[in-house]
Parts: structure tokens; C-alpha cells; sequence
């Protein structure tokens, strides 16, 4: 499958990586340079830093991104002069990082530029909204490591997942982690009137009861292995913030009556359990949903690690395919000459 004929009907489209390395940025040229031989003109940035030539982590040669003529980008100001155009500024959007102020740009030639967008959903948003003013084009917004959060929800509906050798030894781990990943951007939708006082300070629990669609304060603390212990009319409860395994344990290993019952996210990267159980609470029956979901169009795989311990690029590609109904790309053989 073609990955233009994936996006081509899309406005906004995030691309996020399992790991450094995975080849999120070989998926992102492709699809810039596939746009471009359509005529069409991308308005480009990132989560994070990207684009620069060796990577920051793992001290290797990375690709570098590429854009053409008319695009646009939005990056920090102190990395404009490493981008390799000629450049318009075209808006000073007010948005501040520790490498300066977004500024969104449009491309007077082709060339390599490098990109730090905001790290802050609300902020991407607004550089999102800024985008719309200058140009009809794609948004493709770039995710960095650990900010899968971002790049969900109200940024973005729809994603590219990435992934490679670099996440682990084990073929089997990063399989069954990438799966697991795509399962949980994409879990079933569950609308809820958040109050519009809403904040940490208002709303310091951990979890909530959802009554008629709405979250009911209480003062008590709530104890998902006593409230569900018994009988209980209590079925949709939200989770503000993070659920990890040791806040699951007692749960797991209670009597706890859960078919039926349901826990409400902000978006599944707030999901942080381990597989094993995240599959032990569905099997007796937990429902687990979220307020805003993002559509993974593909998982694009690469075989080649950072770290030498490369993959056999046929098997790796084979045995992801028999996990997923999703695409899946190996973009070794596809993109790289």
C-alpha cells in the first residue's frame, strides 16, 4: 500500500515513534515528498526537536527532514539558522521554549530545516490554528520520545506509528509492545462533560465517579478494589492522570466484580500498565475508554537498530503483520535506496 493514499484525505496527521530510531523520520520525508509530487504543501512541526543530523541520544547519523518550496514551518527561533532555506517569516506566534519563540516560516526553496514546536497540547493547538491562516495544506506534526500524549485527541486524529529493532533485543517485545500501543490510541471513545473549572487544583483525586455524563466531586477517596469488591451500580469511574501496575495490583488480585465496568482516560498514552495486565482486566471484563482517541492509519516497521542488533526484516514484518489488521510498512525495503 502506497502511504499517500493512507493520508491523502487527512488534514492532520502526527507521527510517533516507539523509540528513537524507529524511522519516524524517513516515514515523515516520504510523506513530505509524496505530497509535493501532488503539488500539495505540508505546514510542518514538531513535538520536541527534530531534523538535526546526528541524533541526540544515541549520538548516530539520523535522517534529516526535508521540505520544498511554499511549505511552512513552525520551529524555535534559535534553530532557524540551521535551517538550509531561504526563508519568509511569515508570524511570531507568542509561544515561548527553551530554544526561543515559535515562529512559523514559509519555505522560498527547497532544503533540510530542523524543527522544535511546542511540547504543550494547548500550544501545538494554537500553532495548528495559526497554520490554517497561511495555508490549505497538510499539518503534519512531528512526535518526539515520551510525547505520545501530545500528539493525540485535539491536536490530531490520526497517526503513523512507528517502530524498530532500537526498541528491543527481543522481536517478540517490540511486537507485542507496538500492538499494544496502537490498541490503546485507538480504544473505544466516552464522552464526558469535563466542568469548565477543571484543573489540578480543583480536581486533585485520582479517580471520579462519571454520573450522567458528568464527573460528581466527592471528598471521599475512592478505592477501585473496595468500590467494585461488591455489588455496586457504580459502573464508569475516571482516571485522572496516570494508571500504572502498582495502582492496579489490588485490584488484580481482588474479587473485585469488573465485567461491565469502566475506566475513563484523557487518551491512551495515560495507560501506563504492563500489557499482561491491561489483558488480564479486559478478560474479566473491564472496559477501557477514552475522551479523546486518535486513528493509527499504519505501523511502519524498521529492522535496523542503532545499537547493532538488527532484526531479520522478512520474519519482523511477517509476524507484525499476523498481530494487526492495521498496514504495516517495512520502510527499510520500501523508502531507503
Amino acid at each position: 500500500m502506497d502511504i499517500y493514499d493512507l493520508i491523502k484525505d487527512e488534514e492532520r496527521i502526527s507521527f510517533i515513534g516507539m523509540c528513537k530510531n524507529a524511522g519516524k523520520t524517513t516515514v515523515l520525508n516520504e510523506v513530505i515528498k509524496k505530497l509535493h509530487k501532488k503539488q500539495k504543501n505540508i505546514l510542518l512541526t514538531s513535538i520536541g526537536r527534530d531534523g538535526e543530523e546526528l541524533d541526540l541520544v544515541t549520538n548516530t547519523k539520523k535522517p534529516e527532514v526535508y521540505i520544498y518550496k511554499d511549505d511552512y514551518i513552525a520551529t524555535a527561533a534559535d534553530l532557524i539558522k540551521y535551517c538550509d532555506i531561504t526563508k519568509e517569516i511569515v508570524e511570531s506566534t507568542g509561544i515561548y521554549t527553551p530554544l526561543g519563540e515559535i515562529i512559523i516560516i514559509r519555505a522560498l526553496s527547497d532544503g533540510f530545516v530542523q524543527i522544535a514546536g511546542p511540547s504543550i497540547s494547548t500550544q501545538m493547538s494554537r500553532v495548528c490554528e495559526s497554520f490554517k491562516k497561511h495555508s490549505k495544506g497538510k499539518i503534519l506534526i512531528d512526535g518526539a520520545l515520551e510525547r505520545k500524549s501530545i500528539a493525540t485527541g485535539k491536536v490530531s486524529n490520526v497517526a503513523i506509528l512507528s517502530s524498530g529493532a532500537s526498541y528491543s533485543l527481543d522481536m517478540e517485545k517490540t511486537i507485542r509492545d507496538t500492538i499494544y500501543t496502537s490498541k490503546l490510541f485507538s480504544l473505544p471513545k466516552f464522552e464526558i462533560g469535563l466542568p469548565e473549572d477543571f484543573n489540578r487544583e480543583n480536581y486533585a483525586k485520582k479517580y471520579y465517579i462519571i454520573e450522567d455524563g458528568s464527573l460528581k466531586k466527592s471528598e471521599e477517596n475512592i478505592d477501585l478494589k473496595e468500590i467494585w469488591a461488591k455489588e455496586s451500580d457504580i459502573d464508569n469511574i475516571f482516571v485522572n492522570g496516570g494508571l500504572t501496575d502498582a495502582m492496579i495490583n489490588p485490584l488484580l488480585l481482588s474479587n473485585a466484580k469488573l465485567e461491565g465496568k469502566r475506566l475513563v482516560f484523557f487518551d491512551g498514552s495515560r495507560i501506563l500498565i504492563k500489557y499482561e495486565n491491561f489483558e488480564k482486566l479486559k478478560q474479566r471484563g473491564l472496559v477501557f475508554s477514552c475522551i479523546d482517541t486518535i486513528n493509527i492509519l499504519a505501523i511502519t516497521i524498521n529492522p535496523f537498530s542503532a545499537y547493532g542488533n538488527h532484526y531479520d526484516s522478512g520474519i519482523f514484518l511477517e509476524k507484525m503483520q499476523k498481530r494487526t489488521d492495521l498496514p504495516v510498512i517495512d520502510i527499510a525495503n520500501k523508502y531507503r535506496s
